[in-house]
């Protein structure tokens, strides 16, 4: 995947909308107002990730997090976001039928190129564990749980 940075002005923005949620008399935000938060900018992140992403955060368990805090889980999100946004590219591209589905024989040939300390066995366990249907193709689904684990 490409190198990912987020912008100054990302950054500015995320802050400004941030201080928005800021609870009264403190610099913090509420973990419960996470979700809000994301969705005033724009970005969707299921429940269980954003508990897990605020708990991991929230250390003393505060149930709140400030703006150095929150500026990691919205570095990462939008990191995320542009790693999918960049799989599904190369899902379209490998999917020349456009039938929604890419063939096992192309999956054996991206795996066989991302690395060369990967073995043909490997490379076989692999496409068992992602073509689980033994249809001898993969959906985006499957291609998305193997690429980003």
């Amino acid at each position: 995947m490409t190198d990912f940075k987020v912008t100054d002005k990302q950054f500015t923005d995320a802050k400004q909308t941030f201080h928005l949620y800021v609870k009264k008399g403190t610099e913090d935000v509420a973990t419960k107002d996470l979700d809000q938060l994301f969705k005033a900018m724009a970005l969707h992140i299921d429940d269980d990730k954003l508990k897990d992403w605020a708990d991991e955060m929230d250390e003393e368990a505060a149930g709140s997090i400030d703006w150095e805090k929150f500026k990691i889980l919205f570095e990462r999100k939008l990191k995320e976001d542009e790693e999918e946004k960049e799989l599904k590219e190369a899902f379209r591209v490998l999917d020349s039928q456009k039938k929604g589905v890419i063939p096992v024989s192309e999956l054996r040939w991206i795996l066989q190129s991302l690395g060369d300390d990967i073995t043909e066995e490997e490379i076989d366990d692999m496409i068992a564990e992602t073509d689980t249907d033994g249809s001898g193709t993969v959906d985006y689904q499957e291609f998305y749980t193997l690429m980003m684990g």
